[in-house]
């Protein structure tokens, strides 16, 4: 595989947007088996490596006095500078793919970027992607600032030799409209998030996601009950299976283990796999304790976050704690009217009766969640913005078309 540079002013642990898109890259690309090395002015660390060249810093004391020069007419620190960056960055980046994070389009350190140009006209042998989060030309402050001469006019100067990616639609067309690059030689590859990278997932959630694809299914229908037979669980199959028919890929998840005082809830469970097999509903329909999982607290916190909704197909509870906690954590819920979540939820669940079709409780069930906009925005992200999403629609391609491509130079 061909390796990797990231390259910014500063990494991780040094707080920032970008600097949290080169550490998620660095991560993500370890995890897909390439060879990467972070190279920043600043930052790095036990968890996150990084070759560390202080000129690359944008406020290294040098660089701003070499700025503040060039503006009173006087090149000649900058000029040392730019020499000096390219004879450091080299054995960095000959014969790699260098995804450098900005340092073609904002004058941050304008010895840095003239460096790279120096580099890539004297025939380095390198993948060059600038990859594009902002342009200075296109910030009213920062162009306020700059001059339509060298070595300003380089951050609006396109190189055929380099890859540009825009981080959304809106910079591509920022791209074109300042250096003239053509639409479709603009990649956009988007920023993404996690409900990990928020939330800080358990170790036993995570073991969880690598068994069950929660976040590749919809509707995916949290249970957070025991397993007795007054959670009327064969009503959840049955939805399962009508919402299969509907189109949709539903994934049902119950929590709980068996209820532990009365021993026939075992054969319960057996007759609850038996009616799961015979309805093809073997993939839509899981429970956690067949796989020996017990679910704690936080990491049933865990899945009420990463779920589409509650169902509870109960004909009796005493309280109905899924309803409390569901709302606690904003997540919707779908459940029969029982007195208890009527007491606890009242007109803010959508509820059925136990006897209804399982089909009429799958239509009520999509209905609501796809006329939700907060539904639909989520399963947008999840289908687009993921990190997950990200590297293996975007990403991942990316690097293997510049992989297979010819090194200039």
């Amino acid at each position: 595989m061909a390796e990797i540079v990231l390259l910014h002013y500063t990494a991780p642990p040094v707080v920032g947007g970008v600097e949290s898109v080169v550490g998620t890259h660095a991560r993500l690309l370890r995890s897909a088996g390439y060879d990467v090395r972070i190279v920043a002015g600043r930052g790095g660390g036990r968890r996150l490596p990084a070759a560390i060249l202080p000129l690359i810093y944008s406020r290294h004391a040098e660089i701003q006095r070499a700025h503040t020069s060039l503006h009173q007419g006087d090149p000649s620190l900058f000029e040392r500078l730019r020499d000096r960056l390219a004879d450091l960055l080299t054995p960095h980046l000959e014969n790699r793919i260098c995804l450098a994070h900005n340092v073609f389009t904002l004058a941050k350190n304008l010895p840095l970027t003239a460096a790279l140009h120096e580099l890539l006209s004297g025939g380095l042998r390198v993948r060059m992607v600038a990859w594009t989060h902002d342009l200075a030309w296109a910030n009213p402050q920062d162009a306020g600032r700059m001059r339509d001469a060298y070595p300003w006019n380089l951050l609006k100067t396109a190189r055929a030799d380099v890859t540009y990616v825009a981080i959304t639609e809106a910079v591509r067309d920022l791209l074109v409209r300042h250096l003239g690059i053509p639409a479709q030689g603009v990649a956009v590859v988007y920023t993404g998030t996690s409900v990990e990278t928020l939330h800080g997932l358990q170790p036993q959630t995570l073991r969880i996601l690598e068994m069950l694809p929660l976040r590749e299914r919809f509707p995916v229908l949290l249970m957070p009950i025991r397993i007795t037979r007054r959670k009327n669980l064969e009503m959840a199959i049955h939805i399962a299976v009508a919402l299969r028919a509907r189109g949709a890929d539903p994934l049902i998840v119950v929590t709980g283990p068996l209820g532990v005082h009365n021993p026939t809830n075992r054969k319960y469970l057996a007759d609850l796999q038996a009616l799961r097999r015979g309805l093809g509903a073997d993939d839509d329909v899981c429970f956690l304790a067949e796989h020996g999982i017990r679910c704690g607290p936080r990491v049933i916190g865990d899945l009420y976050l990463l779920c589409d909704a509650v169902l509870i197909t109960s004909t009796l509870e005493g309280f109905g704690m899924p309803v409390a906690e569901a709302g606690m954590l904003r997540t919707p819920v779908f459940c029969t009217r029982i007195p208890a979540a009527v007491e606890v939820g009242g007109e803010f669940l959508t509820y059925f009766d136990p006897g209804d079709e399982p089909r009429t409780v799958a239509e009520k069930i999509l209905t609501c969640l796809l006329g939700s906009d907060a539904s639909r925005l989520r399963r947008r992200v999840a289908e687009r913005f993921t990190w997950d999403a990200i590297l293996n629609r975007q990403l991942l391609p990316l690097l293997e078309r510049l992989a297979r491509a010819p090194v200039r130079g």
